[in-house]
């Protein structure tokens, strides 16, 4: 008796239906962390792998901030802006209609879920959330993951306009394969994204109380620098520089220069950050 190996079989079936295949997967998987990416880039290159993977005709990029309430949500094409205001209206209104609108990570648990897992055909399209948010814009199939890291939750979603196929059970279990890989770079994204923020950055983000004067007065002390040196570089008089010092002391509970520098150059509490995307958007305020 002639023994098959599976890998091979799912591989030849895969190619017959002209989908993807495990050799695709990991050579996705593989392209995703050698991109080393920032949470600026991550959504892009996330579009161009998931839609190759699961042959989606849009892919959406969603993620909400807990400790904010902020959230973000991309689309791989370019849409009307004032349609796409439109559509997350409505979406908003209907959302907690059910768990898989309200991407709730306990529901998804480490599953891809399609529409047609959770509605039946009839149904589906009878939905308001989906006769005002998709059905306008052409959408018809929906397939989607979701993550949490921390205070963030993301959503990952391929669409499939009306007349296309649905997802099949292939193109489900890939893109459930690929989802731990998008968790760990997000978390990587995060963490590069901290790395980059300068003691100005931390000061501002732990105690935005400060002015811009004390932020920079606090940020040269930081790196070591007396009081002498701060007020030749910022060409100021050195009682002026003393008053600075002695407001950032009070401002932020700090006894000395030493808890100063310590401050900043450690993590600020997540619980008072914006979310971190926002980095280079401004989020940081003035200078």
């Amino acid at each position: 008796m002639q023994v098959v190996d599976p890998t091979i079989t799912r591989k030849s079936e895969a190619n017959q239906k002209g989908e993807a295949d495990d050799g695709d997967l990991n050579t996705e998987i593989i392209r995703l962390y050698e991109a080393e990416l920032d949470l600026i880039s991550l959504p892009r290159v996330l579009f161009d792998r998931i839609g190759r993977l699961i042959e989606a005709d849009v892919v959406t990029y969603t993620e909400f901030h807990h400790a904010s309430g902020e959230f973000r949500s991309l689309l791989s094409v370019e849409d009307d802006p004032d349609r796409r205001a439109g559509a997350m209206a409505a979406f908003a209104r209907h959302m907690n209609s059910h768990a898989f609108w309200r991407s709730d990570p306990a529901f998804f648990g480490e599953r891809a879920v399609r529409e047609s897992d959770i509605f039946g055909e009839e149904e589906f399209v009878s939905l308001p959330i989906v006769r005002e948010v998709f059905l306008p814009s052409g959408a018809r199939r929906i397939m989607s993951i979701v993550m949490q890291n921390g205070d963030y939750v993301l959503n990952v979603s391929g669409h499939r306009v009306v007349g296309r196929p649905a997802f099949t059970d292939r193109q489900r279990d890939l893109l459930a394969a690929f989802r731990p890989h998008i968790l760990r770079c997000h978390r990587q994204a995060c963490e590069r994204t901290l790395a980059s923020l300068t003691p100005a950055d931390r000061l501002r983000i732990a105690f935005p109380e400060l002015t811009p004067r004390q932020l920079e007065v606090a940020s040269w002390v930081a790196r070591g620098k007396s009081n002498e040196d701060i007020a030749a570089i910022l060409d100021v008089g050195i009682e002026t520089i003393k008053a600075h010092v002695k407001a950032i002391h009070a401002k932020i509970g700090a006894d000395g220069r030493l808890a100063i520098a310590v401050i900043a150059h450690t993590a600020p509490p997540f619980g008072r950050m914006p979310p971190l995307w926002r980095i280079g958007e401004g989020a940081w305020g003035a200078q």
